[in-house]
């Protein structure tokens, strides 16, 4: 919600783009000049807080601030975390019912570890991983030896601090059905605060999503939810972070994203694969008794380079032996 102050803060074009920019290139949040006013009413009240007076001021206060803390305060004022337990239920239902029991299958089939990692990508402030912690709950509470792990993170510290401590009030908890409720939360007052197995299974970081090396560190994941966060990001960094995803995800593995997100025009890699409840998009298996993989474009220059060495080398050695043989019949 954006409110309104009394005194107006000015903000010039070259003002919103030294901001602008500066957002983009630490975060990869981009916001085009329609923007403008949204920026300057989420930055009025902060720096009223701090009575600072131009924008120009409050660009280098966040700059030179090297605790990042004025920067994370910044992520949360520009970012929209409104959020919710169980948000986009026909997609939660897909995971539930259709897709995890596909990937419990394969993992049994495999003979491999039974585990189950889960990737929340900007979790805000916890209701989404939270949630993915109860649906593996409930679906494999009866099926023993399973190991599973919800990895959730989110550029700003102060939202990770409310997901941490897991409390909640209000509008977050309306989707929640009331024994879903009553068995996962702990209820003090108005507070419902989330159940130490719950918690347990979820395991919060801070984590900048521009930032593919942090993101080739995850390590495999069966799944990643992504959720109406790209839509912050401009569209060269849309590719990078997707791509990283896919990287990441097992073969097989399963990419959700907001059900009026799209991939067209970001990503051909993955495949829209189309469930009872949501599409779905995937990272598609090897077939079983694969050959090996595609050479890179380097093996193949390199075996290209060796061939025609070794042909020239072939070459020259016919002629060396034309000559002597001519040679020799010459005396």
């Amino acid at each position: 919600m954006i409110t309104s102050f009394d005194s107006d803060i000015e903000m010039t074009a070259d003002e919103f783009k030294m901001i602008r920019d500066f957002i983009h290139e630490k975060s990869g949040i981009f916001f085009a000049e329609n923007k403008m006013y949204l920026v300057k009413n989420r930055l009025q009240k902060r720096m009223a807080e701090l009575d600072i007076k131009t924008v120009r001021d409050y660009f280098y206060h966040v700059k030179y601030d090297v605790s990042m803390k004025e920067f994370n305060r910044l992520m949360v004022l520009i970012t929209t975390n409104e959020t919710s337990f169980f948000r986009n239920e026909p997609q939660l239902k897909c995971f539930a019912e259709e897709v995890l029991p596909l990937i419990v299958k394969e993992k049994q089939d495999s003979r491999g570890p039974k585990t189950i990692r889960v990737w929340s990508a900007g979790c805000s402030t916890g209701e989404e991983p939270y949630t993915l912690a109860i649906i593996l709950l409930e679906q494999l509470r009866q099926q023993t030896g399973w190991t599973m792990e919800i990895i959730a993170n989110d550029i700003s510290e102060d939202v990770l601090q409310r997901a941490r401590r897991g409390e909640y009030t209000g509008l977050t908890l309306r989707n929640i059905k009331p024994n879903v409720l009553a068995q996962y939360f702990d209820k003090t007052g108005d507070l419902y605060r989330v159940k130490p197995e719950v918690k347990s299974l979820v395991k919060f970081s801070h984590m900048n999503l521009n930032d593919p090396r942090k993101i080739s560190m995850m390590g495999k994941m069966d799944v990643v939810f992504c959720r109406n966060v790209m839509i912050y990001f401009s569209e060269d960094v849309k590719r990078q972070i997707v791509r990283g995803f896919y990287n990441v995800l097992n073969p097989g593995g399963y990419f959700y994203i907001g059900h009026s997100e799209t991939l067209h025009g970001i990503s051909k890699a993955f495949k829209l694969s189309y469930f009872k409840n949501a599409l779905v998009y995937q990272k598609e298996a090897a077939p079983t008794g694969a050959s090996q993989p595609e050479k890179s474009a380097l093996e193949r220059a390199k075996e290209r380079t060796a061939a025609s060495g070794s042909a020239a080398q072939g070459a020259s050695r016919a002629l060396d032996l034309l000559a002597k043989i001519k040679k020799t019949s010459a005396k």
